[in-house]
């Protein structure tokens, strides 16, 4: 439709009278406070100014109905004053996460407080946290595997707290005041750094939010600090922290009443913060614990928390040694680090970090603590086998050998900087960081790492040559007499891992023995070293095949009190994919990332030490065909066992295994290598199983899988072979239920998982999944 300028203007006309008029009529309402303009202008008819309301806590769109809040809480502590009365005044404002202000009718219960002040020790200059809200507490009987016990300690006196039974005041606009119930002491000291913090949830929880304010009550800077652990470095794995039901999410929240005043009553162990969480972390290692004391908190209506069977899930470099505590700085002094969420070849190994040492600075100003701050608490809080009074060991420490403390008897904390500088520059000496060396990342060891430079010979029925070099970690050509492991895994096709050159080699890798390496190596005119398989590819190979390989190096360094140790390092796993049929080679897909396995393990290590790219080279043994060996056990673990065959299919082991605790059914590996036995429900996951992102590449989760995706072969579960993705689901939803449901879609020519489960679909495997 056309309209003439003097058309168009009367229409504007009408329209102006129409918006002022329906605007007026919006905003007329009882006297009260403003309402705020929100981003939908959601203030009279139009959000033109906003009405006012008895409140005006939430503005009102169109007559009467007021916006409804939206997703989040956030608590921002604004001022705390301590009047004449000393009993604090804490003034907060509570937002939805768009910035909307909230009510408290809107969150599941008053916000919670407690205050405490940092109190610095004058000979040592060590601090720690003091809670002013205390009370007295009764301990109770309670039941640890199967057999009631009695309370350690019948009571104890100021225990840390939240205060209770204090006023609060709405000031509008979503701000508020909360005024204690309980008043500071006459004494208290004015210019000490306190710490006011809050909690607030909503939704059945379902939104939380941790707040803490510092001050000198005296007046001005905040001077001292105590801020040792960013919680940012906690959700590395934890993803994210939520304590005592989800309700505690930051570390400077938590640390107000895990203070030393902090007793359990029913175990009779501190639940000081450092020494708590040092010692869960410990866990199985505690010498304590491997003496036959377990471990373990008694919580909320009794619950007991048994912290005696977990692993640690750093490993150490070498060796299949997870469970290495001495990585210090992965929660402490360094900043959290991040997987890589792209694929690449090669895989991306090490996470990067997600902040600036400046940013992190802010978050963490005393995380250099664990190394400038010794003390007897903080430092037997792991090596829980001295006792300090005397300075004996009261039972096996760390290395399985009794050791006394070489100090002798401590009576206090002013000594231990003495012996423990924070770094002297040396390792394995007395020094915090060099006594926490791990020998396979030791400084005095060269590195070794392999490229892959060509693969000739590849079609089918060939046997292919391999070049490859070895350099140092420093970039230097290795001798080949520097090698002293050799081993090459060839699996095929890429498309999913279903053909190995040999029967026997489908479980193994085609190795080359130390006393064989010079003869069956040679090295060219370039210092490179070629190597011809021994088995040919299969005549009736297709598509793109893999090589990866395994490197070692043996090392002797000089380790604790000078003693040589032997230290085999492992090169990280290059893998190279070679055209058989293809033009051109196609890499497999990569689904989850080495990096993003590394923020919570380090370097990952399995088998040795020897496969150290889960994203690449664990896929070619770990296939769908692969299952593990009952009759194999060791005669000495019990074997053999009669049993059926269990699955160790990457997707499907990793699933089960990373389930752990939550599973339903018993999973257990057999092997025929070592105890032969490895049992994984104890396995407690310390993040949020539905953060599929966490290790997955993104979208790797998701139906359908690709059409060329194998059954995996398992025996041992309700059917088999299970389709793609059963194989993966089945993983952690184990039930049997589970497994009926998987079978009714599954047909001997596929699966149906994605009808329903596929992107886009009712029960989306990422909605399903949503957290």
């Amino acid at each position: 439709m056309r309209m003439s300028k003097k058309g168009i203007l009367a229409f504007a006309a009408i329209l102006l009278l129409l918006v002022v008029s329906l605007a007026a009529a919006a905003c007329t309402g009882d006297e009260g406070a403003q309402g705020p303009k929100g981003d939908t202008g959601a203030t009279g008819a139009t959000g033109a100014t906003g009405a006012k309301g008895d409140t005006g806590a939430t503005g009102l769109a169109g007559k009467d109905a007021p916006i409804p809040p939206g997703d989040g809480v956030r608590m921002t502590i604004t001022k705390v004053e301590i009047p004449a009365d000393r009993k604090p005044v804490v003034s907060f404002a509570l937002t939805d996460n768009g910035g909307l202000p909230l009510l408290l009718s809107d969150l599941d219960g008053n916000p919670s407080f407690t205050i405490a002040y940092i109190e610095e020790d004058a000979a040592t200059k060590l601090t720690q946290y003091v809670n002013y809200i205390t009370s007295d507490v009764k301990g109770a009987a309670y039941v640890y595997e199967g057999e009631e016990k009695q309370p350690a300690l019948a009571e104890v006196l100021g225990r840390p707290g939240a205060d209770s039974g204090g006023a609060f005041a709405d000031l509008g606009q979503g701000t508020f005041a909360y005024t204690f119930k309980t008043a500071l002491p006459e004494n208290y000291n004015v210019n000490a750094t306190h710490a006011l913090g809050g909690q607030v949830t909503r939704s059945a929880r379902a939104y939380v939010d941790n707040d803490v304010f510092y001050l000198v009550p005296a007046g001005g800077d905040v001077g001292v600090m105590r801020q040792v652990v960013a919680t940012a470095s906690c959700n590395q794995c934890h993803d994210p922290l939520a304590i005592h039901g989800g309700t505690r999410r930051e570390t400077t929240y938590c640390v107000l009443c895990h203070t030393s005043q902090n007793v359990d009553l029913e175990s009779g162990n501190t639940a000081e913060l450092k020494v708590m969480v040092h010692k869960i972390h410990s866990g199985a290692r505690l010498a304590s614990v491997r003496a036959g004391d377990p471990y373990y908190i008694v919580g909320y209506r009794q619950t007991v928390f048994d912290f005696s069977a977990v692993v640690f899930p750093q490993f150490g470099g070498t060796g299949s040694t997870i469970g290495e505590v001495r990585t210090c700085t992965l929660c402490h002094g360094a900043p959290p680090k991040a997987g890589s969420d792209a694929a690449s070849y090669p895989a991306v190994q090490f996470p990067s970090p997600t902040m600036s040492d400046e940013d992190y600075a802010k978050l963490a100003p005393n995380a250099d603590n664990y190394k400038t701050a010794p003390s007897r608490a903080a430092c037997g809080a792991c090596h829980d086998q001295i006792d300090w009074a005397t300075g004996k060991a009261l039972f096996a420490g760390p290395a399985g050998t009794i050791r006394d403390h070489p100090g002798g008897a401590q009576a206090n904390d002013q000594v231990c900087a003495l012996c423990h500088a924070a770094d002297s520059g040396n390792e394995f000496d007395a020094s915090v960081v060099g006594a926490h060396v791990i020998p396979s990342r030791s400084k005095q060891l060269g590195g070794i790492k392999i490229e892959i430079v060509r693969v000739t010979d590849t079609g089918p029925g060939k046997k292919p040559t391999v070049v490859f070099k070895a350099t140092d970690k420093a970039g230097n050509p290795l001798p080949l007499s520097a090698i002293t492991s050799l081993a090459f895994n060839v699996k095929g096709p890429t498309t999913d891992y279903v053909s190995s050159l040999t029967a026997a080699q489908a479980k193994s890798t085609e190795s080359v023995t130390a006393a064989n390496i010079p003869t069956r190596i040679i090295t060219d005119a370039d210092g490179n070293f070629t190597y011809t398989l021994a088995n040919a590819i299969p005549a009736d190979a297709k598509g793109t095949w893999a090589i990866g390989m395994e490197v070692g190096r043996s090392q002797v360094i000089k380790g604790n009190e000078g003693a040589n140790v032997t230290v085999n390092q492992r090169a990280y796993n290059p893998v190279a994919y070679v055209p058989v049929t293809d033009e051109v080679a196609v890499p497999r897909r990569l689904v989850v990332a080495t990096s993003k396995c590394n923020v919570c393990h380090g370097e990952i290590a399995f088998h040795g030490g020897s496969r150290r790219n889960p994203s690449e080279v664990c896929a070619l043994c770990h296939s769908p065909a692969n299952v593990d060996n009952p009759a194999g056990v060791p005669a000495a673990s019990g074997g053999p066992i009669n049993a059926p065959a269990q699955s160790i299919n990457l997707k499907f082991m990793i699933h089960r295994i990373h389930t752990g605790e939550e599973l339903t059914r018993d999973f257990t590996i057999y092997r025929s290598q070592g105890t032969g036995i490895f049992n994984f429900n104890a396995v407690e996951f310390p993040g949020d199983l539905r953060n599929c992102e966490k290790c997955h590449l993104p979208g790797t989760n998701l139906l359908p899988l690709p059409e060329t995706a194998a059954n995996t072969v398992a025996p041992r579960e309700f059917y088999s072979p299970l389709g793609p993705a059963a194989a993966a689901c089945l993983g952690c939803h184990d039930a049997q239920a589970a497994s009926v449901h998987a079978a009714t879609q599954t047909e001997p020519f596929g699966e149906a998982c994605a009808t329903c489960h596929g992107t886009g679909r009712d029960f989306d495997v990422a909605e399903v999944h949503k957290r």
